[in-house]
């Protein structure tokens, strides 16, 4: 039988939960007890390994609702020619990155990530995933990766007619293939990727559809939405009132749906987002780099954080959100709702066991590398994380009630040799770059 783990000695915090001195029992995976006195938990020291976390916070763990795996072995890499605009940097960069991935790039980017993830103190990804040369199983390349570590993933296939509408089908097929092999999975999980509408025809949206369409059951989708202007313009000059518009007269979005960005919309579209309700995903850091501009927060309240690829540091991409946004003048409760009650209901539409700190909920847990120095409490928990972790490094991190991370060694795999490889698929995979 499987030791029991008790974290005491800690500031417990979540949506609706704050304990500046508490402790919080793990058992068989799950969260068995929360508490306020520490001390009311007996515990046997044959069954029960016993961490003294001596103030540190613990968090639910953390989430990433939109990110690309595949992005993870492009540090150092150079556009091929100068981009002027952000069409430029996808046909110059992004899009040459992924036509040259292979099996085992997709594999060891997927798993270098990863990595990254949960010394973070992440353990669920919502991933959306490109190798436009390495289509048919790329996803499940990539459910390899997740399964070494034990965290919660989402995973498609980005859908994209940029090599041509003829490839489409083979994405679709791509997606739906891995979505129904996963339906009944309980830590993994499947959806509908798009690129962008820019790289979709409107023949190519009626026929995925039609295909969608002869599913039980409602498909969500996973696509970069009107983040930058060309993606507005685009619809517009197609005939529609904007890019959540078009998917939306499409049928193509549902209360489950992720929509990353949303940063050029329109009026219409802006309506369709309060009726429909899909899960938004701001890239603050990915948008600043880009230039493309910010999501206007005033009229979507309603939001989850993501980092576009970027880093898998949620806590460091929740300060660049308050450093870009408002400042000094942001409402912390807002931020406090966005960044713990938003996610949480992006992760439960896919897991119900996750995404809070409840008793008999998943033990999913990020306990971060950091203990205030000054007095902390629920309204000003925002204010430690922005100010004192800064960068969400993690202590321990903790999916399932298996300790993946703690005290700067990874415990799932030996890192050593997983790095030399790692290593290796990269300089191949920027060897092919180069040409």
């Amino acid at each position: 039988m499987k030791k029991k783990i008790l974290l005491k000695n800690c500031v417990i915090a979540d949506r609706t939960l704050f304990i500046e001195n508490g402790a919080l029992l793990i058992e068989d995976g799950s969260i068995k007890k929360i508490t306020s006195a520490p001390d009311s938990i007996k515990t046997d020291l044959n069954d029960t390994d016993i961490f003294d976390l001596q103030g540190r916070l613990l968090l639910p763990g953390l989430t990433n609702p939109h990110t690309h795996l595949y992005s993870s072995l492009a540090t150092g890499l150079s556009p091929l020619n100068t981009p002027r605009n952000f069409s430029e940097i996808l046909s110059n960069y992004w899009w040459p990155l992924d036509k040259v991935h292979d099996e085992q790039s997709v594999y060891y980017s997927a798993v270098a990530g990863i990595l990254d993830a949960v010394k973070h103190g992440v353990t669920c990804i919502f991933d959306h995933h490109a190798s436009m040369s390495f289509v048919e199983g790329s996803l499940d390349v990539i459910e390899k990766a997740v399964k070494l570590s034990g965290i919660k993933a989402v995973l498609c296939y980005e859908t994209s007619g940029r090599y041509g509408m003829d490839k489409v089908p083979l994405h679709v097929e791509e997606n739906l293939d891995f979505l129904q092999r996963h339906t009944h999975d309980t830590h993994i999980k499947g959806m509908l990727g798009f690129h962008a509408n820019f790289t979709l025809s409107n023949s190519a949206l009626a026929e995925t559809a039609e295909v969608i369409s002869k599913y039980l059951g409602e498909i969500p989708i996973h696509i970069h939405c009107g983040e930058d202007k060309a993606d507005l313009d685009f619809c517009l000059e197609s005939g529609y009132y904007g890019p959540v518009d078009r998917l939306d007269r499409y049928r193509l979005i549902n209360s489950k749906s992720i929509l990353a960005h949303c940063v050029h919309l329109s009026h219409k579209d802006y309506e369709i987002l309060h009726d429909v309700k899909p899960h938004i995903v701001t890239n603050p850091e990915s948008n600043a780099n880009n230039r493309v501009g910010k999501m206007d927060r005033s009229i979507l309240p309603f939001f989850t954080l993501g980092t576009d690829g970027m880093s898998f540091d949620m806590i460091a991409s929740l300060r660049s959100m308050y450093l870009l946004g408002r400042g000094y003048t942001e409402d912390m409760k807002k931020l406090h709702d966005t960044f713990f009650g938003e996610t949480a209901k992006l992760v439960q539409d896919y897991f119900p066991s996750s995404g809070t700190l409840e008793e008999g909920k998943d033990a999913d847990i990020a306990v971060l590398d950091y203990i205030p120095q000054t007095e902390i409490k629920a309204d000003n928990l925002i204010g430690h994380l922005i100010f004192g972790a800064k960068g969400g490094n993690a202590y321990m991190t903790i999916a399932r009630g298996n300790i993946l991370y703690s005290s700067g060694n990874i415990n799932f795999t030996y890192e050593g040799s997983l790095r030399t490889e790692i290593k290796k698929a990269a300089a191949e995979l920027h060897r092919r770059y180069h040409g």
